[in-house]
């Protein structure tokens, strides 16, 4: 059986703490519009698209190549591997400020054991003649364990718990924006590459058609029926026709480098993969209906905007909480046997509980210069919360009317390319007949070859203009998992 023998408390008293009036934030609202200026416009696509829906938007292009790609590159590229890793460094970090919020106690654990002896002072004087019944003897046997616990009284603690938490959150939504522009920068950088590969293939066809009519020109030269300014023209033609190819063949070899730096690699292990030229890929897939605030909630740059100001907003109550007194509950537990004189053991418990709390009297103003600094902090991300919500909404309206100027400049484009081969085929016709001169033949072939080189160009800007949609609109699902 344990008797309790004694319980002290003590109470140690700071001096009295300051007061100061917690800081007015201006809530977060995601304001937008109903809907954006080319509304109409994302409804129409909208409605055109197939009716599949692709588990990853860039499978829209149907090119087996280049979703390997993209799921090669969110698995290997650096950029997203450092960003997981900040992601897994602040999921510690706040696991240890939730630690550190819950119970951060502080243990010690004792044992003493110690025998005493003690008589009368006649006994003493007389050399140990007294009584034996004058002489005390005890003995005791004791363990203990103190205890030392934080008490977050001005929520300092919970308010940095909440800063972690929300540092977690903005880092986890930089990490689906690296995602998305990791993706995106994979799928246009194949995509401008088939594009110079297009071009490549149509640049290289104007030269032969352009060499065959040279063939023809020199027949005549030497027959005498054409002057060798026409032979001199026409070789002038081919050439600067043919100057043109290594520009395009070294923006090929260039996204090629790009590629395999987005993949993480120096050189990309799959080159036949990308040597080969291959068709510049059409976009059928399902363009998502979406409304202003939809996009807002679905971009990864609102949400790391909107986790930044909670952030800094709880930094403000951190600095806040530096105002009041610290306070600390410790207890100390001793427990054992103790004996006297013979008798038989007796259990014994002692227990002492005590606080102790702290205040700072005079700092020179440092805590409210943090403080300042902290709400200085948080009107910042405030702002920059609130511009982000607009450049948002920016992009999707710049988007829309790339993509509508795109397709229609195409449409024009394609009845250019139309008209131009009719004239350069009568007008070939024509030269052979001796019924117009040289020049308006090469005049037709530089027209004919122009367009459609343009036309590519701008098919390939249709592309882009869609990848960059997408993007605008925070379209992410379906990523593939990091290893």
């Amino acid at each position: 059986m344990y008797r309790v023998v004694g319980l002290s408390v003590l109470l140690a008293l700071g001096l009295s703490a300051c007061s100061t009036a917690q800081p007015e934030l201006a809530p977060l609202q995601a304001r937008a519009p109903g809907q954006f200026q080319g509304q109409d416009l994302l409804n129409k696509l909208a409605q055109a698209s197939s009716s599949q829906v692709a588990s990853q938007w860039w499978a829209g292009f149907g090119d087996p190549t280049l979703n390997t790609l993209i799921e090669q590159a969110i698995r290997n590229n650096f950029t997203v591997r450092a960003s997981a890793a900040r992601v897994q460094e602040a999921q510690a970090l706040l696991q240890l400020n939730s630690a550190q919020e819950g119970l951060l106690v502080e243990l010690d654990a004792v044992a003493t054991a110690q025998r005493s002896e003690r008589g009368n002072l006649l006994a003493a004087s007389t050399g140990g003649t007294g009584s034996a019944s004058n002489v005390s003897r005890r003995e005791e046997v004791l363990g203990g364990i103190g205890i030392a616990l934080p008490l977050d009284v001005a929520g300092g603690l919970q308010q940095q718990t909440r800063a972690a938490a929300a540092n977690l959150l903005a880092l986890q939504a930089q990490l689906r924006a690296d995602i998305v522009n990791t993706s995106t920068a994979v799928a246009q950088e194949y995509l401008r590459m088939r594009g110079n590969q297009k071009q490549l293939d149509l640049l290289r066809g104007a030269v032969a058609l352009q060499e065959e009519t040279l063939k023809v020109v020199r027949a005549r030269f030497e027959a005498g029926l054409s002057p060798e300014l026409d032979v001199r023209r026409a070789e002038t033609s081919v050439e600067n026709l043919r100057a043109s190819i290594a520009p395009l063949e070294k923006s090929v070899q260039d996204a090629r480098f790009r590629l395999a730096t987005l993949a993480g690699r120096f050189a990309w292990g799959d080159e036949a993969a990308l040597a080969r030229e291959g068709e510049l890929p059409t976009f059928s897939g399902e363009v998502p209906n979406a409304l202003p605030l939809q996009v807002l909630q679905n971009r990864p740059e609102v949400q790391v905007a909107q986790a930044r100001f909670a952030q800094a907003a709880a930094e403000v109550g951190v600095a806040q909480a530096d105002f009041y007194p610290s306070v600390a509950l410790m207890a100390d537990l001793r427990f054992g046997n103790v004996a006297s004189n013979g008798n038989p053991a007796v259990g014994v418990l002692v227990g002492a509980l005590s606080a102790m709390i702290s205040q700072v009297v005079w700092d020179g103003g440092a805590r409210q210069a943090q403080l300042d600094a902290a709400k200085a902090r948080a009107d910042g991300a405030l702002a920059n919360y609130e511009q982000v919500l607009r450049e948002v909404v920016q992009g999707v309206e710049l988007a829309l009317t790339a993509v509508d100027a795109s397709s229609r400049r195409q449409q024009a484009l394609m009845k250019a390319v139309t008209s131009s081969r009719r004239s350069f085929e009568q007008a070939e016709a024509l030269y052979q007949l001796g019924l117009i001169s040289f020049l308006d033949v090469v005049d037709a072939q530089r027209v004919l070859a122009n367009a459609e080189q343009t036309l590519a160009a701008e098919q390939t800007e249709y592309a882009l203009r869609i990848t960059s949609l997408f993007q605008a609109l925070g379209v992410q699902h379906g990523f593939p998992q990091l290893n």
